[in-house]
């Protein structure tokens, strides 16, 4: 069977504060006001109603982009990745509503909100829940079980995710700064991103999907193997399926989300698979989100390939300086090719719990 290409036709970003939209990552260097490295008190995400207005804020800029009408709502499936859902809606104290809570609830909703098609998916799988969304969406879409899917990630503030994380000591007091010697943890952050993908480019395609793995690491139930052995495999099958060597990889978009044993783990998987040391030719640089928008957990795959593709569209991105400081880890990969020169980019996501995930796309220009 012939598999059919997958294309990123747009994407749009919305990053905590929620009232601010990004149109670029650059923004949010040169803006302070906008550099989402937390929480904000103002977001109120208590109401199901207020959750879905912020889903409007996305969709239908996205919507009026691709001039998509009611027959191409149709024939478009959802898929949703997020870690938290729709739990910051569940009033404190009201323990049967948080336990009986539908994990498709908010998938439904939206599916009914904009003409959806009735058949979407919800994926929860931690960090890793909307690049798996995405993954699967590719899927179905490259064996033509579907014709489009509208993915989306997303992640609201909610006391139980802050508490976990700080109950772990895994939450920075000063910064996120990812692979640093000095890192200290990572900085949550919310926002909803979502990505069009169809088989057929269209004017405002940025990128082709060339493939995509995922994986479940049974080392430990928090963590993944910090030797990285296990995201080196997840990386060669995604490099497997998209029928490319790593020498092909222009461009890494680490996970970076500066906890000791995740940073650790990554950068071993790295320095393994593009072997480091013994290589003449540089390493492909790599580029980090989450120290701009803070890590959005199950959002994060969703939101940082819509970032991405908005850098592309624009000709910008972010240079290695703006990574880290003092970096003691994954010094060999910031000496990379010109990222102007850009084609094959590696998307990295590591869940916790174990679930890894890796995607690779291409730089779309037009052509083949």
């Amino acid at each position: 069977m012939n598999k059919r290409d997958v294309y990123l036709n747009a994407s749009e970003v919305l990053s905590a504060p929620l009232s601010n939209k990004t149109s670029s990552v650059v923004s949010t260097i040169e803006d302070e006001s906008v550099a989402f490295k937390s929480f904000r008190e103002e977001i109120n995400c208590s109401d199901f109603t207020s959750i879905l207005s912020y889903f409007d804020a996305v969709l239908y800029p996205l919507f009026k982009k691709l001039n998509l009408s009611a027959s191409d709502l149709a024939k478009t499936n959802l898929f949703l990745g997020s870690t938290s859902l729709d739990i910051s809606a569940v009033k404190v104290g009201d323990e049967d509503k948080l336990w009986l809570s539908k994990t498709d609830k908010i998938s439904q909703a939206l599916a009914k909100r904009y003409g959806l098609n009735e058949l979407e998916f919800t994926f929860s799988t931690a960090c890793t829940a909307s690049a798996n969304a995405c993954l699967y969406a590719s899927r179905l879409i490259s064996t033509g079980k579907i014709e489009h899917a509208l993915v989306i990630g997303c992640e609201f503030y909610n006391p139980l995710t802050v508490e976990g994380f700080k109950s772990l000591d895994l939450i920075s007091k000063t910064e996120l700064i990812a692979f640093a010697k000095g890192r200290s943890g990572l900085i949550l952050g919310e926002g909803v991103a979502a990505l069009y993908l169809s088989s057929t480019p269209t004017a405002q395609c940025s990128l082709k999907m060339l493939g995509g793995a995922s994986s479940c690491d049974t080392y430990s139930l928090t963590m993944t193997q910090e030797d990285g052995s296990h995201i080196a495999q997840v990386i060669n099958d995604c490099l497997l399926q998209a029928n490319i060597q790593s020498t092909d990889i222009d461009l890494i978009k680490v996970h970076g989300t500066a906890t000791l044993g995740n940073d650790e783990a990554e950068c071993n998987a790295l320095t393994t698979l593009f072997n480091t040391s013994e290589i003449t030719q540089s390493p492909p640089p790599i580029i980090a989100f989450k120290p701009f928008t803070g890590h959005t957990l199950g959002a994060c795959g969703v939101i940082e390939i819509a970032l991405f593709a908005d850098c592309l569209s624009k000709e910008s991105y972010i240079p290695p300086e703006y990574i880290t400081q003092n970096n003691d880890l994954m010094w060999p990969f910031y000496k990379g090719n010109d990222f102007s020169q850009v084609n094959t980019v590696l998307f990295n996501y590591f869940g916790f719990g174990g679930n890894n995930a890796a995607l690779v796309f291409q730089c779309y220009r037009g052509t083949e």
